[in-house]
């Protein structure tokens, strides 16, 4: 009896300082500062371990990180420094100056910091934004206009059904909100001599992509052009991998869908 007694006593004890812990700093800081306690009691990755560094060296708490956004890092050190420095982000005005039609289809890159932190469904624009990014890098190859960036054509995608929970954005994103967006989407089939035909046109190809060099599960990536008989390919997740060559035979595996993106005649 004494014992349960004692058990009784301690519970609420323990109790009663989370109360007043919870009451001082607040839910959401007593929750920071339980992560920070726990953290070394637990094995961790290479990125979870540079996130708690840059933390402690800028006075942030690590569990300010979303686990996506850490998720995100595991998965492609590129996006390194978009993830470390989410604490501290800031509203950066929309500026696409800096990329250049004239040189080809620009590389939009998810994690961007212009748009990455904007949310996209459930999560952000740089973790399930693949599909709006690479219509937005084919609308503004095609058009110019500043309005077809990554940040507004995700909204779009959101506000008119586009967004699919659970996979990013449904292929009729591309089929069919091309077409409200003032383009022109042409299905092909899974033929390397249309695809070919359509980059000698200059029209930007969008590839919905199954498990394999670029993802695990699904995934959009935008063909630029030809080069020495391979594809030059736009992904908007890699900088990496968009600075690589590749073969049809590569390809062709993973593709699920493909459009040939154009104005309007």
């Amino acid at each position: 009896m004494k014992i349960a007694q004692w058990k009784k006593g301690v519970q609420v004890a323990i109790a009663t300082v989370l109360v007043v812990i919870i009451t001082l700093l607040g839910a959401r800081r007593t929750w920071y500062l339980v992560q920070e306690l726990t953290f070394p009691w637990t094995e961790h990755t290479q990125a979870e371990l540079d996130v708690k560094a840059f933390a402690q060296q800028h006075g942030l708490f690590y569990a300010e990180y979303p686990k996506s956004l850490i998720d995100l890092f595991n998965r492609n050190p590129e996006t390194r420094d978009f993830v470390l420095m989410y604490p501290l982000r800031k509203k950066e005005p929309m500026d696409l100056s800096g990329y250049h039609r004239e040189d080809g289809v620009p590389l939009f890159l998810q994690w961007d910091k212009q748009w990455g932190y904007e949310k996209y469904g459930r999560d952000f624009l740089a973790v399930t934004g693949c599909g709006p990014t690479c219509l937005a890098m084919a609308g503004y190859y095609l058009t110019g206009e500043e309005s077809m960036n990554p940040k507004d054509v995700a909204a779009f995608a959101q506000d008119n059904g586009y967004y699919a929970r659970g996979y990013g954005s449904s292929w009729t994103l591309i089929s069919q909100g091309s077409t409200q967006l003032g383009l022109e989407a042409q299905e092909l089939p899974l033929v390397k001599k249309k695809i070919t035909t359509a980059l000698e046109a200059g029209h930007p190809v969008i590839l919905a992509l199954g498990a394999g060099d670029f993802t695990t599960t699904g995934h959009y990536i935008v063909l630029t052009g030809l080069e020495n008989g391979f594809f030059r390919v736009n992904d908007p997740n890699s900088r990496d991998r968009s600075a690589k060559l590749w073969s049809y035979d590569q390809l062709e595996p993973q593709i699920r869908n493909i459009w040939a993106i154009s104005l309007p005649a």
